[in-house]
């Protein structure tokens, strides 16, 4: 395994501090002094290893997104089948670590920041798009193509609105129901499915 550099290690590190502080001040109070505090940095090396606070910022709602696609990548086997596929798609979707603690928080100030801070903005658009063009993937050899634009996009709405009301309020329970709840509407959408 190659040695990470401690200019990556830093930059980590900052990222982190990054979430943990919109998560607990939201984005106003998420100043480089009070990240770089919560690092254990000064806030001059802050700027050494990030241009500006939109960066920083950006990089680490990355970092939320590419924890987000590891968990469903994690669930996928090797040559998956396209119900594999969307299954791993539902059940990463709901990992109850998206929504411990400051990240849950930091995916909502993020979410509304997408509105009005065009780095955010374009990372959110990415994401989603990724999203949905996996489902895409699996869908477009399920059924057919004519009914492709109307499943993918009620998947996608499915998972993204349960993911958004489990991150401003959650139980337990919540992850499970959530996850069957989407299933059962993909067995419903795409009767082949089964349950």
């Amino acid at each position: 395994m190659a040695k990470r550099s401690i200019k990556a290690i830093r930059r980590d590190e900052l990222m982190d501090a990054a979430i943990d502080v919109v998560g607990r001040e939201g984005l106003n109070g998420a100043t480089l002094a009070v990240i770089a505090g919560h690092a254990g940095m000064s806030a001059g090396l802050v700027n050494h290893y990030f241009e500006s606070k939109e960066e920083l910022l950006a990089l680490a709602m990355r970092n939320l997104s590419n924890l987000f696609r590891q968990d469903i990548l994690e669930l996928v086997p090797p040559n998956p089948t396209p119900d594999q596929r969307l299954r791993a798609m539902v059940d990463g979707s709901f990992a109850p670590r998206h929504f411990r603690g400051a990240k849950r928080e930091a995916w909502m100030q993020f979410m509304l920041a997408s509105q009005s801070e065009p780095r955010i903005k374009h990372l959110f658009q990415l994401t989603g798009a990724r999203f949905v063009s996996n489902i895409r993937y699996a869908v477009k050899q399920l059924v057919p193509a004519q009914e492709v634009d109307d499943v993918v996009d009620g998947i996608a709405a499915m998972i993204d609105g349960f993911f958004w009301q489990i991150a401003g309020d959650y139980a337990e329970e919540d992850f499970e129901r959530a996850r069957r709840i989407c299933w059962r509407y993909v067995c419903l959408l795409i009767p082949s499915m089964g349950s």
